[in-house]
């Protein structure tokens, strides 16, 4: 990320210093897969309501998983069946570029469940640059979380929902992603068409996220298309197994911004409500809205208690961050815990570590999710808002801005957790275009 000293703010790993870019993809990718799972589901065979009196055969099933056209990941899934119950594991192995970086993740989840496909414990492991997890335990009255925190004793792994909907052919109910901080919604699964399904998960946090899945004659689903634009396509072991070249996933995920650059105006296309986060002026336009951009723009968000201007301090705060973190797209995708003490990382971290801080000492701060204006195209970038004591600003620490803005639009306004990181990708997926405005 440096660039002329500043710092870019990319999350898919690759040099920072070539130009600037976002982190975040991978876990817009990772929602996506999780999104797939939920909706790769099969119809018949049924398995009846009570315990079966012969349990399902052992199976396993593979899917390659593309963005953007290429090929960014396998995904493989198992069940292990026995008189206690059943053993679900799901395996995915995402390989891309990050600019110049090569980047391998592979996560496994593993869920328990009894012969009703009741879950009773869910372990989650990712393994990059290290090595990360969490295990979910169902109790009498709720799921415990390792992490701290508990889920409502009904909520439903997503990796589980898809044989519940080929035992009923259908789901309602509460869901959670275990690889994003077993964050929950309330997911559904209904046929809409002939061989056609589709999949809708309501976060908590707000959004909403969708999958349509395609099934051939026999009930198996041929491709899940999701509205991050993962399609995930049913694959034999050894198409699974072949080598793919790996995908810059920047290039892959940027909104190109047609037409002639007139002034700090851009026109996005998709069913968007912007958030009056600093920087920014939203007004509608014919196909969903022209957005000014000026630092100077005070936004809308709700006034803070009135006090000193901390303006130096926060600038204090920004070159702390700075001075800790290196500019690494390599790192691990980060959370909130590991951005406290992370010496490196990419946009979030920076965003993540600085909220931290200012959080600490009682500055009033959010998390802004959205994207950056790179030359001729949009790329996915993550920053801040704090409270001065007069006013919002936007703080967008990789590159030591403060107050940033001119070149920031943000979609999503939201805490510095998992539920909220989701929350802003699940927003990206509502722009379909950019141009510039006249």
């Amino acid at each position: 990320m440096p660039q002329s000293g500043a710092v870019s703010d990319v999350r898919i790993n690759a040099d920072l210093r070539s130009s600037a870019r976002t982190r975040y993809d991978h876990h817009s990718v990772r929602v996506a897969v999780v999104i797939s799972a939920i909706a790769a589901c099969t119809r018949p065979p049924a398995l009846p309501a009570d315990v079966p009196a012969t349990l399902p055969s052992n199976a396993t099933r593979h899917y390659t998983i593309w963005l953007g056209g290429a090929r960014v990941g396998t995904a493989t899934e198992s069940e292990a069946w026995a008189k206690g119950g059943l053993r679900l594991r799901r395996d995915e192995h995402m390989r891309f570029l990050r600019g110049d970086t090569e980047v391998e993740l592979a996560t496994a989840i593993v869920v328990d469940a009894d012969p009703l496909l009741h879950a009773t414990r869910v372990r989650w492991t990712e393994t990059g640059g290290d090595v990360r997890g969490a295990e979910a335990a169902r109790t009498r009255d709720a799921w415990q979380l390792s992490t701290g925190g508990t889920l409502a004793m009904q909520a439903v792994p997503a990796e589980l929902v898809p044989l519940i909907v080929r035992r009923d052919g259908s789901f309602a109910g509460t869901v959670f992603l275990p690889a994003r901080g077993f964050v929950a919604g309330t997911g559904r699964i209904d046929p809409v068409a002939p061989g056609r399904l589709v999949a809708r998960l309501a976060l908590d946090a707000g959004p909403v996220v969708e999958a349509t899945i395609d099934l051939a004659a026999d009930g198996t689903p041929t491709r899940v298309v999701d509205g991050e634009g993962v399609i995930a396509i049913r694959a034999t072991a050894e198409q699974a197994n072949e080598p793919f070249p790996a995908v810059d996933l920047i290039a892959a995920t940027a909104v190109p911004i047609g037409g002639t650059h007139h002034g700090p105006r851009i026109t996005l296309d998709g069913n968007l409500a912007l958030p009056g986060v600093p920087g920014q002026l939203a007004r509608p336009a014919v196909s969903g809205v022209t957005v000014e951009l000026d630092a100077s723009l005070a936004g809308s968000l709700p006034l803070g208690p009135l006090h000193v201007d901390r303006t130096a301090q926060i600038r204090e705060l920004v070159a702390a961050v700075r001075a800790r973190i290196t500019p690494d797209l390599g790192a691990s995708p980060s959370s909130i815990r590991d951005a406290t003490t992370a010496t490196a990382g990419d946009c979030t971290t920076f965003a993540l570590a600085y909220a931290a801080l200012a959080t600490r000492r009682a500055i009033p701060t959010r998390v802004v999710t959205g994207l950056r204006v790179d030359g001729g195209k949009l790329i996915r970038h993550r920053w801040a808002v704090s409270w001065t004591g007069a006013r919002w600003i936007a703080i967008d620490a990789a590159f030591g801005a403060v107050p940033a803005g001119g070149n920031l639009i943000g979609l999503a306004v939201h805490d510095a957790d998992d539920a909220g990181l989701v929350a802003g990708e699940a927003a990206l997926t509502q722009v379909r275009a950019a141009s510039w405005a006249d």
